[in-house]
């Protein structure tokens, strides 16, 4: 009866593996693979602005950097250095991450998203990073795809796409903070298109 008491009180029971993007300014930044990049055009803006949104919701005292001044920034420059790309974002922080896999379909006619990505904190002040994540393997729905009517594939397809981005962007931000357990069961079992 107790540990329910304290559960109900708090139920997030999972520790943030990384809380150091507290009290700092961070710029989040996805780096698809290049085949990525062509197949599905801007799934890495959508999963950086993703992740930021949650990041702001769930992160206490946390300073994003806009994802339009990425973009910006993106437009301009080519990102060779890390430290040079959080510099010229005023950011303390840079979190990087690295898709090098990304689907929506099941054979040709199911969807189902999988997607494997690898993150890492990368501290701009001291120029080193200071936290990665193993890489991470995704599959919505886990179970099985999700049948769709070829005649309006592509409205499905838009669809599918942000709900399986939502999903990814909260996969990966789970790192940073707490959250309750029991939320990832309820994503995996219950698809809602």
């Amino acid at each position: 009866m107790l540990a329910t008491g304290l559960w109900i009180m708090n139920p997030n029971d999972q520790a943030a593996l990384y809380d150091g993007l507290k009290k700092s300014r961070v710029a989040i930044v996805c780096r698809p693979h290049t085949a990525l990049a062509l197949q599905y055009y801007g799934a890495d803006r959508d999963l950086a602005a993703a992740v930021t949104r949650k990041l702001r919701e769930q992160v206490k005292d946390i300073e994003c950097v806009d994802t339009e001044e990425i973009l910006d920034w993106s437009d301009a420059h080519q990102l060779k250095s890390l430290a040079e790309f959080g510099k010229a974002m005023q950011a303390d922080t840079v979190v990087v991450i690295d898709l090098s896999d990304f689907k929506l379909y099941q054979g040709k006619s199911m969807f189902q998203g999988t997607a494997s990505a690898e993150i890492k904190v990368f501290d701009v002040a001291k120029d080193h990073t200071a936290y990665s994540v193993e890489p991470l393997e995704v599959v919505y729905p886990p179970e099985n795809g999700v049948p769709f009517d070829l005649a309006n594939q592509k409205t499905a397809e838009n669809r599918f796409r942000k709900k399986f981005i939502t999903v990814l962007a909260d996969q990966i931000s789970r790192n940073f903070y707490a959250y309750d357990s029991r939320d990832a069961v309820k994503i995996d079992r219950f698809y809602k298109q």
